[in-house]
């Protein structure tokens, strides 16, 4: 990911100048943070090409020991992590706390280890056993050089300290760090344990718990939505949505159709940045036969430049609709804070129409992977709309039953009965694919997918990909002629119909996303449950893995090869699924 240049001097010698190095470690968060570095498009080219990039689980499976600079995202929960802190602090000149769970725990440190004692027999149930005791700061176990603030932290000021390390070289000591053996170029952290000889395969989750689901109890029910978002820093949207849809279904509170219409294209566009970082940066290295997402621009440059000009486009949405690139500042209940001027709409819809037809590559570029054959079992899980195609507006007849496992944070969500269960993009596709727009549906026709193998979900999320590009168009052209300032939102609610209770669901980039709130006479939380899509799609991800060990002959080195990028088909959120 990086290595020496040289230079010719006037005696014919070749003089040697290493390159700095980084190292990016993600303790327990969102993972936000690492994900919002994306969003320096071709400046990534510049920090790939000046700095070797020695450590960085999201984007890369090469991991080497050494670093000069460690930036260092998420709180502190575990002594394992403890540990890593003071071997990464002994070993780095420069330590960068990067972010607000870094920096200060952000909204998680409110719980004390007592009332995250407390929460954990509530979430989970009497017997379980918390992973995470305490959440802290890493300034509370090592010294830090620079922080970098925000959530999501300040983007300007990590490409000053970039320009500062550029010009003032620093370098370490010659000691190494080996960090943990998680899966690499997933959201949150698994380890994949294989026994080839038994023929069994375990994908243990190692996240720590946030217990988000405690923290908003006893706050007031505009507190929520804002607080649902930070579970997660790629599908924050969703979740935001979710909750604001949760809490006016317990308020009896409908929004009116030109704020629906602004929610659907703000969760077009979320849906959009997730299958495109998911596919380009930690399913692509895969089958390019490359190890580390750095790689890309150099092997696919015209597939690299068209992905950034996508995820421009969706960002550009993100901020017009929902007030930022990440966490949504600008969703209210019933509607919106500040509502986006048509013309803003319509400039929107232009630069939607610049990238949808090459779009189509992407689609192209995924179905010319060729992957391993492999049938699930499982039942596909979606909402179910009214029309058009699962997004916003959409039901769940089924009920998902949690259930909590020993010495997992994760639970599993399976029907009533026990049944397993997938959703997500694959799921979507299969059963609706009749519903897609016109260019995604004569893409989708053209592939003709095998539903039932999960490695299928990838060329299902680019097919994603065009459907909602196409999906914002439309909804744009939907709201040329309607009142938009209908979609305000209401800050005062009438709450004379309290106590109650609310549930309701949308489509994650992931699949099924369900919240349920419970508030008393005053609007405060009592109570309230979340479950992603991710918590949905372990029990098919397990037996689907434990399926490819059981019926594949590869040698030890492939059979990892390719439960890993299994793994990585499934998108998993682990984040999500422990939040």
């Amino acid at each position: 990911m990086g290595g020496k240049r040289g230079c010719e001097l006037p005696e014919g010698r070749i003089f040697v100048m290493k390159k700095v190095k980084i190292a990016i470690f993600d303790l327990t968060g969102c993972q936000g943070c690492q994900f919002h570095l994306l969003s320096l498009n071709e400046l990534l080219l510049d920090v790939f090409q000046d700095f070797e990039i020695t450590n960085w689980r999201l984007l890369s499976e090469e991991e080497k020991e050494d670093f000069d600079i460690a930036f260092i995202e998420g709180a502190v929960t575990t002594p394992g992590q403890i540990k890593l802190l003071k071997k990464i602090r002994e070993t780095s000149k420069v330590v960068v706390a990067l972010g607000a769970c870094a920096i200060s725990g952000n909204i998680f440190a409110q719980l004390t280890p007592k009332q995250r004692k407390n929460l954990a027999s509530k979430i989970y149930d009497k017997s379980y056993i918390l992973k995470a005791k305490f959440l802290a700061p890493v300034e509370k176990f090592i010294k830090v050089d620079e922080k970098i603030t925000g959530c999501p932290p300040d983007v300007e000021k990590f490409k000053k300290l970039l320009a500062k390390f550029k010009k003032e070289k620093v370098s370490s000591k010659i000691k190494s760090v080996v960090p943990p053996e998680f899966v690499a170029k997933i959201e949150g952290h698994g380890r994949l344990k294989i026994n080839f000889k038994q023929k069994e395969v375990e994908f243990e989750i190692e996240e720590s718990e946030r217990l988000v689901e405690g923290l908003v109890l006893g706050k007031n029910l505009h507190q929520a939505p804002a607080i649902a978002a930070r579970i997660c820093g790629i599908c924050p949207t969703a979740h935001n949505l979710c909750s604001w849809k949760t809490i006016e279904a317990a308020l009896g509170i409908r929004p009116a159709p030109e704020a629906i219409v602004l929610r659907e294209i703000l969760l077009a566009a979320q849906m959009v940045k997730s299958h495109l970082l998911h596919l380009f940066f930690l399913v692509l290295p895969d089958y390019a036969g490359l190890k580390s997402s750095v790689q890309l621009s150099q092997k696919y440059p015209a597939e690299f430049h068209l992905m950034l000009n996508i995820k421009r486009v969706s960002e550009k949405i993100l901020q017009v609709v929902g007030g930022s690139t990440v966490f949504p500042t600008n969703t209210t209940l019933a509607g919106f804070l500040q509502i986006p001027e048509i013309n803003q709409l319509l400039s929107l819809r232009d630069d939607i129409y610049s990238v949808i037809d090459e779009s189509q590559d992407l689609v192209k570029l995924f179905a010319s992977f060729e992957n391993a054959s492999l049938e699930s079992k499982a039942l596909f899980l979606t909402t179910s709309p009214p029309k058009n195609y699962p997004l916003y507006q959409s039901k769940i007849r089924p009920q998902i039953k949690e259930i909590v496992r020993a010495l997992s944070a994760a639970k599993l969500g399976v029907l009533a009965h026990g049944e397993i269960v997938k959703t997500g993009a694959l799921a979507r596709t299969a059963k609706f694919a009749n519903r897609l727009n016109p260019k995604a549906k004569e893409a989708l026709q053209s592939l003709q997918l095998d539903p039932s193998n999960p490695f299928n979900n990838n060329p299902a999320q680019a097919v994603e990909i065009l459907h909602f590009l196409e999906e914002m168009v439309r909804l744009i052209g939907d709201l040329i002629d309607k009142d938009l300032s209908r979609a305000k939102g209401v800050l005062d609610p009438n709450l004379s119909g309290l106590p109650a209770e609310g549930e309701a669901c949308l489509e994650a980039p992931r699949g099924v996303l369900i919240h349920k709130v419970s508030l008393d006479r005053k609007g405060k939380i009592l109570d309230y449950n979340i479950v992603p899509p991710t918590q949905i799609n372990l029990a098919s991800l397990e037996s689907d893995t434990q399926r490819i060990v059981k019926e594949k002959t590869w040698s030890a080195k492939k059979m990892k090869r390719e439960t890993e990028k299994l793994i990585r088909a499934f998108d998993p959120c682990i984040t999500c699924a422990v939040h």
